[in-house]
């Protein structure tokens, strides 16, 4: 009603000046969608995310203060989550804090460390040792202190182990001397033994009798400074005794594997799985049960795919399982119930070295360092030259167009790319944003399939439409290697032209060409 008397008003107030009333014009509604980040999705390069099961759903944690890869992370018994290292230049720490779902600064280690080792013990302090080159002391943090301090004896090289033993002692393995130390959690560590065969990358598990297993790994010499371990390095188990500090070695050898996961099976068993084999690159498929009391191995199945894979022990029975790089966390009954077992729920990102800490309420916080998935080029067809156009996340599968030429880019997340800079802005989970997606334009298709000769364009080469007359014919491979060619198809004259090159090589790339005649070019490459 106050709006219809403005109206009238101004309309009398026109009259009596002797000019007829104004036409109100209204502005045209815009067509585009407006589009606003989801702060609960993880962007992508995230260093981690919290997987909540109740909802099946990754949800977004707050960024490191600073850059970290090959670190730590241990629940404490404040219920927060500690960050140890990952940095050769910086001896810092990060507390997670379940609460807020952000970092924030910790106590400073005494040294920097990455690819080391960290064991929460059964009274509250956290051990920490390894990581470093040249070797030095471990460290510990006790309860409600500020700072690591360094712990009088040992020295520990790139690689070593920490194994929580009864009466409140700790076993402390350096893999490059190996030699086997005990610290009592007041004194200078001691001296107890040493390996008949020291190892870098390997694992220590206390068995059920309270002896310990030392399982797989290099011979230590072999990857110390980057040097690939040498063919045929099998390692046996080696079993040390705290009570009388003895060490004894099975006859029968575990197929190599190093940098993998060991776990005790509630019948007293040890399940291997994961790793990398002796040529340091190639994944072990191979589980292996190997049984303490008849000192046997045997072969129990694969798991196909995962050198790297994370597991957690979870809170009232069973494991939680995320594959190498993976975005589905399994929650199963144990090693042997892999490659199966019960969904948990998605993560919007793939996580390389991922840790996996199970939190007091039931959620699970997942840390690595983010895989990305497929690199873009973006080519120009005023200059016929191609420009990196950032790197797209793990998993997506289609790009496309909205109606006012903005891209998206969807897989299980669905994100917003400027192809100007590569920046992804994550949108929100796909399912939640089909009527958004059924709004992208259809890819203009070629008129026709260009009539190439046999040989004439490479194998799985993109084909995009340019304008009535031409196509851009991108990639492919030939004799079996990927191309990055580019190559301009005219229809009339039934020819190709060369119009540059792609930055990444790619066998079956895919292509879009956006609203101001650039192309953008994706998919699976090489540089």
């Amino acid at each position: 009603m106050r709006m219809r008397l403005a109206i009238g008003l101004l309309a009398s107030m026109c009259l009596v000046a002797g000019k007829p009333p104004t036409k109100q014009v209204r502005p045209a509604r815009s067509t585009s969608p407006v589009l606003k980040a989801d702060p609960t999705v993880a962007l992508p390069g995230a260093a981690g995310e919290r997987l909540d099961p109740a909802t099946g759903r990754g949800r977004a944690i707050g960024p490191f203060g600073e850059s970290r890869t090959d670190f730590q992370a241990t629940l404490m018994p404040n219920g927060r989550v500690l960050v140890t290292g990952g940095s050769t230049r910086t001896a810092t720490s990060e507390w997670f804090d379940p609460a807020t779902g952000r970092f924030t600064a910790g106590p400073a280690l005494t040294r920097p460390r990455q690819g080391h080792r960290a064991l929460a013990t059964r009274d509250g302090r956290l051990i920490l040792l390894g990581g470093t080159d040249p070797a030095a002391p471990a460290e510990v943090l006790d309860p409600g202190a500020s700072a690591f301090k360094a712990i009088p004896g040992a020295v520990f090289g790139v690689s070593a182990e920490a194994v929580d033993l009864d009466e409140g002692r700790v076993l402390l393995i350096d893999g490059q001397s190996g030699a086997i130390h005990a610290w009592d959690g007041r004194k200078a560590t001691s001296q107890k033994g040493t390996l008949a065969r020291p190892r870098s990358f390997f694992r220590a598990l206390r068995l059920k009798d309270g002896k310990v297993a030392i399982l797989g790994g290099w011979p230590s010499d072999a990857r110390v400074r980057g040097r690939r371990p040498a063919p045929g390095t099998d390692l046996p188990v080696e079993v040390f005794n705290p009570r009388w500090s003895t060490l004894s070695t099975w006859s029968r050898l575990p197929r190599p594997r190093a940098r993998h996961q060991a776990t005790l099976l509630e019948d007293g068993r040890i399940c291997l799985f994961g790793g990398v084999g002796a040529d340091g690159e190639t994944p072990v498929a191979e589980r292996e049960l190997l049984d303490p009391v008849r000192e046997t191995v045997t072969p129990a199945g694969t798991l196909e795919g995962n050198g790297f894979p994370a597991w957690a022990e979870a809170a009232g029975g069973g494991a939680w399982f995320l594959p190498e790089a993976g975005r589905q966390v399994l929650r199963c009954a144990g090693p042997l119930d892999l490659p199966g077992g019960k969904p948990a729920g998605r993560l919007a990102n793939g996580y390389l070295g991922g840790i996996l800490v199970p939190l007091p309420d039931g959620t699970l916080l997942v840390l690595g360092t983010c895989a990305f998935g497929d690199p873009m080029d973006r080519w120009d067809p005023r200059t016929r030259s191609c420009a990196v156009a950032g790197t797209l996340r793990a998993g997506t599968r289609d790009l496309g167009l909205l109606p006012d030429g903005r891209v998206l880019a969807a897989g299980d997340v669905v994100d917003l790319v400027d192809p100007r800079t590569g920046a992804l802005t994550p949108l929100g989970w796909r399912e939640d944003l089909e009527p958004l997606l059924r709004t992208l334009r259809p890819v203009p298709a070629p008129p026709g399939p260009p009539p190439f000769a046999a040989g004439q364009v490479r194998a799985g080469a993109a084909v995009v439409a340019l304008d009535k007359g031409r196509a851009l014919v991108a990639g492919g491979s030939q004799d079996g290697e990927p191309s990055g060619s580019l190559e301009i198809w005219d229809f009339k004259k039934k020819a190709l032209a060369p119009a540059g090159s792609a930055k990444i090589r790619r066998s079956a790339p895919s292509a879009l060409k956006l609203n101001d005649g650039t192309v953008l070019i994706w998919g699976a490459g090489k540089e």
